[in-house]
């Protein structure tokens, strides 16, 4: 199959180019160029590669003469010499084909670490609709996912019921319930990309209204710009980026915030394909007058582990959260609102048909707040820093009706295990929705 992709990059190549030779080329070694290109048409390998090769030694200098040497070389499984003719082009206008054929080498050297970074050159670069479909292929066959087009959106509407809105605790004799709709739309993409470098823009917006319950509807905005750059199998990001927070229908606070992370998919255990990350952000909290607790900043430390194996999918996730906010204080009483938090979670995913997927998400987290609580109980004052344990399980299905639409359905509850009764609570929450990718 790659020696007939190659068939056909070399006659798109016969088209276009070899008639751009150098304007000192001998006749002679025009000659021995053309003779050896209808000998390459009509089979004879080696005698195209002699009179190619004698063209080289004439003197001729062009970039067609380059590509058909390599493609000769390649077709009779000279690969270093191959490599070597192709590489003299990545540093001109046809980088993007040479890049293609540098990867197919590398298959064939059976280097997947070459041939990916090879392929998403030849992504990245975005010069030419036909190489990059056919690199993108390559790179799904070799595990890695699809390259996301130029630009991208989603949006998606479900339905949903909650059975504690207002995280009431296991003690309170009742508790809010209703149903809400749920919309979320996103859009990313690159406002500039040449070569290694990208500058990504990405935004979201997120609303969630319930039935009856107003007081406790949110809205979200969140706008992020990302400079990246590819280094072999790595990513480095760097970004800055803000959120907009609405509760009850009210600005609640603003988010400012700078962030930095590496990623690639050179971490494979065994046999799977794998992607893992590592990713830092501060953030500055404002918030509105009556959440001025809240005021301060937000740190955190992420590290992702995400692999597929046939059907199977999965990921681990650990991230560490620091805040430092400015905390409640009353006449008699004093909240923190100041975690430093762990959080562990645990996802698979399994392929029923290639267009239904289920899965699910098991999460711990473990909050400490480093300022003590005091409280006014019964007996007295209570001081006691507050200490939480919260286990998350999700279960989900994705059933892909074509590339564009998607039907959502999912359930998750929540469990809070608190040294100070008042935190303990349960809550579920089931939607099912429509999703929808441009």
């Amino acid at each position: 199959m790659l020696h007939g992709i190659v068939n056909i990059l070399l006659v798109v190549w016969l088209v276009l180019l070899s008639p751009v030779l150098k304007a000192d080329a001998s006749a002679e070694a025009t000659s021995q160029l053309r003779a050896g290109i209808a000998a390459f048409k009509a089979g004879n390998l080696n005698q195209a590669r002699d009179l190619l090769e004698s063209a080289a030694n004439l003197g001729m200098q062009s970039r067609a003469l380059t590509y058909n040497l390599g493609v000769i070389y390649y077709k009779t499984d000279d690969l270093q010499n191959a490599k070597r003719m192709f590489r003299q082009l990545t540093k001109t206008r046809q980088r993007s084909l040479a890049f293609y054929n540098l990867g197919l080498i590398a298959l064939a050297r059976e280097d997947e670490a070459a041939a990916r970074t090879a392929f998403r050159e030849v992504v990245d670069t975005n010069d030419s609709d036909n190489l990059t479909r056919l690199a993108a292929a390559q790179l799904e066959r070799l595990g890695e996912t699809a390259p996301l087009p130029p630009w991208q959106a989603l949006a998606s509407l479900a339905a949903g019921y909650e059975d504690n809105i207002g995280l009431f605790p296991d003690e309170a004799a009742s508790t809010i319930e209703d149903s809400f709709l749920e919309s979320v739309a996103a859009v990313s993409g690159y406002l500039y990309r040449q070569d290694k470098h990208g500058f990504r823009l990405r935004g979201q917006a997120y609303a969630r209204e319930y039935d009856s319950e107003d007081e406790f509807n949110s809205q979200l905005v969140r706008l992020d710009t990302h400079w990246e750059y590819r280094l072999g199998d790595y990513r480095l990001e760097a970004g800055v980026g803000g959120d907009k927070l609405w509760y009850g229908d009210k600005p609640r606070e603003e988010r400012a915030r700078i962030s930095t992370g590496v990623s690639t998919s050179a971490c494979a255990i065994a046999a799977e394909r794998a992607r893992c990350s590592l990713s830092a952000l501060a953030e500055h909290v404002s918030a509105a007058a009556r959440y001025d607790a809240y005021d301060g900043r937000h740190y955190r430390l992420d590290a992702r582990y995400r692999a597929r194996l046939g059907d199977w999918g999965g990921g681990l996730r650990y991230y560490l959260d620091y805040d430092d906010r400015r905390n409640l204080a009353t006449e008699r009483e004093y909240f923190s609102v100041s975690p430093l938090g762990q959080t562990l979670e645990v996802s698979t995913r399994y392929y029923l048909i290639p267009d239904l997927e289920i899965g699910g998400v098991l999460g711990y987290r473990y909050n400490f707040y480093r300022t003590a609580h005091r409280l006014r109980i019964p007996e007295g004052t209570w001081i006691i820093n507050r200490v939480d344990e919260r286990l998350s399980l999700s279960v989900n299905a994705d059933y892909r009706i074509n590339d564009t639409f998607s039907v959502v359905a999912g359930w998750r509850g929540l469990h809070n295990d608190s040294n100070i009764p008042r935190y303990d609570y349960k809550r579920s929450t089931a939607t099912l929705g429509i999703t929808v990718l441009l």
